[in-house]
């Protein structure tokens, strides 16, 4: 019921500009002068609705906070033709498949740090993805840490992806994406698929991805606190999926030796997001080893924007621009 009034709330907040304005007032200044006034609203309404710290929960709490509906500005779902939740070599999969389908298909990996988030969680988002690229989109449940430590979930989201091939019509186009944590399993998925001389992905959409597990990216500092995703809650994140630190810098992606192999790539990152600079830098990388990436930082957003998208009009456009370079890309 809780989170019931405060999705009302916070809708209805975000469509009343002399509202927006008033919420936001504090952040139209000094390093925010460009965050967007919606955001900027939605922050202060955060702090404000006094939304609980994940990092301060056990994983398992944070889990069910997460699964309620941690985000109350989520985009309306939409309606499908068909759902169907199946398993892939024993991994749970949501298969959506949209009114409109034009046969290719997008392997989506949610986000949540290794350590919360769901195939229901994301529920919203990748029926959204579905309805507005015309693919047919299979949502991965991977494990999660702390009871499975890395690499179970990349070992998981490459096991679904392989099985979930042979769904997927020779002739059609697949893709895989996933945002935040989901971006980093895409990589891996997009990598190994390689390694493995399996059909590999003809497009990897990456957003707002963390890449380099060592937290070393000068936005971490820059954009620590008060931008939906935190410093705190990053390291909250890495402690609960990693093994040890240790593991750090052999499970990113930022150090591999070799990326030239990597499939064509739509990365998109958010202008105050923490991790900005690993997803920017990502992009520059790909490029510079010769692999096709179309780039796209959105100015305004923070990380997480995606589940601004039901009330926020800049999220909701970034996420449009995203479902229209799926379109293109898994035409091409």
């Amino acid at each position: 019921m809780k989170e019931r009034l405060i999705r009302g709330a916070a809708r209805a907040a975000m469509k009343q500009r002399w509202l927006v304005e008033l919420l936001g007032r504090d952040r139209q200044r000094g390093t925010d002068t460009e965050l967007d006034p919606q955001v900027a609203a939605a922050l202060a309404f955060q702090r404000l609705a006094r939304m609980p710290a994940l990092e301060l929960m056990e994983p398992a709490a944070a889990r069910r906070y997460a699964e309620s509906g941690m985000s109350p500005l989520d985009v309306d779902r939409e309606v499908m033709d068909e759902v169907i939740d199946t398993h892939a070599a024993e991994v749970p999969v949501r298969i959506y498949v949209p009114p409109r389908v034009t046969g290719a298909w997008i392997v989506y990996f949610h986000g949540g740090g290794g350590v919360i988030g769901s195939i229901e969680g994301s529920d919203a988002v990748t029926r959204y993805l579905a309805a507005h690229t015309g693919a047919t989109v299979a949502s991965v449940g991977y494990r999660l840490g702390p009871e499975y430590k890395h690499p179970i979930a990349i070992d998981d989201a490459f096991a679904a992806y392989r099985a979930l091939l042979a769904r997927v019509p020779s002739a059609a186009r697949v893709g895989v994406a996933g945002d935040s944590f989901g971006g980093f399993l895409a990589a891996h998925v997009d990598r190994r698929a390689r390694q493995a001389k399996v059909r590999p992905p003809d497009v990897q959409a990456l957003i707002y991805p963390i890449v380099d597990l060592t937290l070393r990216s000068p936005s971490i500092a820059r954009y620590a606190d008060g931008y939906l995703l935190t410093s705190a809650m990053m390291h909250w994140f890495r402690d609960n999926y990693l093994r040890s630190v240790a593991d750090a810098e052999l499970g990113s992606p930022w150090f591999w030796p070799d990326v030239a192999a990597s499939a064509p790539a739509l990365i998109v990152t958010a202008a105050f997001d923490p991790l900005v600079d690993e997803g920017d830098g990502w992009a520059d990388r790909l490029r510079a080893a010769g692999v096709p990436v179309r780039h796209r930082r959105e100015p305004g957003l923070v990380h997480g924007f995606l589940s601004l998208a039901g009330a926020v009009d800049a999220a909701r456009a970034a996420t449009d621009r995203i479902c229209a370079d799926l379109v293109e890309l898994l035409r091409s």
